[in-house]
Parts: structure tokens; sequence; C-alpha cells
């Protein structure tokens, strides 16, 4: 009986609770990508920049004479933060390629042309155009031709006509050639004087400045170079084979221009002229 009434009570009693199962932690989550132009979370590698392509352009350049037909064969050279060169096809056209952006100096040269020198800027990444007209280059001065032997005269010589000279004839050539090699500012070789005319060559590497001649007339012959001749308020440029004429009294300039020094016969005319001097 005692057996059975403990069976009884223990079915009576309620169930025992059960023990809790751990809780599974939860997985992180994934991490949102990085936007392009964010900064990058702290801790982690910056991204590497590559270096920028420095710019450079392309210039072409059309060569023409003045009728607007194309010049061939023409040196056209650029000077600037680089350097480059080239020679006008058949159409007249050069490339010059690769130019980095900035202001240039460009300059046309032929046997047939007179040169020329002009600025091109250069401002962006991309092609750039620019013209250059020529003029037709003069033909060049003849030699001097040998003077015959003068015959003895029994004439009297002319009051203040000055002293007759010696007969002398020069390669001008030649001579200029020598005189390029003195590195002077200004170099100057009599070639003749006879009476009241004397003539010099002159090779000048600087500007000849502003002046007058009170008692001679001058005649001024570019044998080559080029410059700018100013007679009183008159600017003229010139090139080898141009001839000036200055009277007395006017004043006077010669600039050079170009990068060649300038090469002038000088002619003083109505002053007696030592020899030499």
């Amino acid at each position: 009986m005692t057996a059975v009434l403990a069976l009884f009570l223990a079915l009576q009693q309620p169930p025992a609770p059960a023990s809790p199962k751990p809780a599974t932690p939860a997985a992180p989550a994934p991490a949102a990508p990085a936007q392009p132009g964010a900064p990058a979370p702290s801790g982690a590698p910056a991204p590497q920049r590559r270096p920028a392509t420095p710019a450079s352009s392309t210039l072409t350049v059309r060569v023409t004479d003045r009728t607007g037909g194309p010049a061939r064969d023409v040196a056209v050279t650029a000077e600037g933060p680089v350097s480059r060169e080239g020679v006008s096809d058949a159409s007249g056209q050069v490339l010059l390629r690769t130019l980095s952006n900035g202001t240039y100096r460009l300059r046309a040269s032929s046997d047939n042309y007179i040169t020329l020198e002009k600025e091109v800027t250069i401002r962006s990444a991309a092609r750039a155009n620019a013209e250059a007209v020529l003029s037709i280059a003069p033909a060049p001065p003849p030699s001097p031709s040998p003077s015959p032997t003068p015959t003895p005269s029994s004439q009297p010589t002319i009051v203040g006509a000055g002293t007759p000279g010696t007969p002398k004839t020069v390669s001008i050539p030649d001579l200029a050639e020598q005189m390029l090699k003195d590195l002077q500012p200004l170099v100057g070789r009599q070639l003749g004087c006879t009476g009241l005319l004397e003539t010099t060559l002159i090779v000048a590497r600087d500007n000849v400045a502003t002046h007058q001649h009170a008692d001679v007339d001058e005649m001024l012959y570019l044998v080559a170079g080029e410059a700018t001749l100013t007679i009183g308020a008159k600017d003229q440029p010139v090139t080898a084979g141009w001839f000036g004429l200055i009277p007395r009294g006017m004043p006077h300039a010669l600039i050079r221009r170009g990068r060649n020094p300038m090469v002038f016969l000088l002619v003083h005319s109505g002053k007696p002229c030592t020899a030499g001097g």
C-alpha cells in the first residue's frame, strides 16, 4: 500500500523544466563596398594613384609664298620649352610633334626665300596650326669685276676734290668670312679711299644707334643678315641686296633682326678721307 501511494504521488509532480540551449552567435554583416571617391576605412591602405601623363601637342605649320602656293623644302624649327625641326613637304606642310605647352620661336628658312621668324603659343594638349608666308629672296649681288688700270692723266687735280687714292679690288665674301671670326660687337675694314669717297665693310653684331653726319652723304648696302633701316621717321625692313641713301644731316639707325650678324658696305661721300683711317 505504501509503495502504491508513493507511485501515485510521483505521478502527480509537474515535469522538470528543460535546460536552455546556448544561443548561437549571429554572423557579422558583410561590409558594404566602398564608394568611388570615399575615404578609405581607418587602418586600410590608401589606393595608389597613377601619375598624370604630361600634355603634348602636334603643331602643323603651313608654309606658303606670297601667292598662297605651297613652299617646299623649307627648314622649319621651333625653339621654346623643347626644340623641334622639320622640312616642308610638297604641300608646304611640316608636322612638329610632342610639343609641351608654352611659347615657341618659329623660324622658316630657305635659300629661295627670305627667312621668317614669328612666335607661336601652345596652350593645350591638342593639334595647333600656324602659317609662315615667305617672300622670294632677291638674287645675290654679282661679284665685283676687276677695275681697269687707270691711265695717267695730264689734267691737274681739281681743287677741293681730295687726293686720288690707289685702285683696289676686294672679294667681299672672303673678307666678310675673315671678319666674322672676330667676335667684337662691331668690326670695320676700310676697302678704299680716294678723293672725297671712303668705302668700309662692317660686321655688326649689335644695333647701330641713331646718329647723323653733318658733312658727308652716306650710302649703305646690306650684304648679309636682316635689319630695320630707320631714316628720319621711316622704318624699312631690309635684307641682303637692299640699298639705302642717307643725305647729310639726316638721323638714321640700323637695328639687327634675326640671329645672324649684319654685314654691310658703308660709303661716305663729301669729305676728304685718309687711307687706313
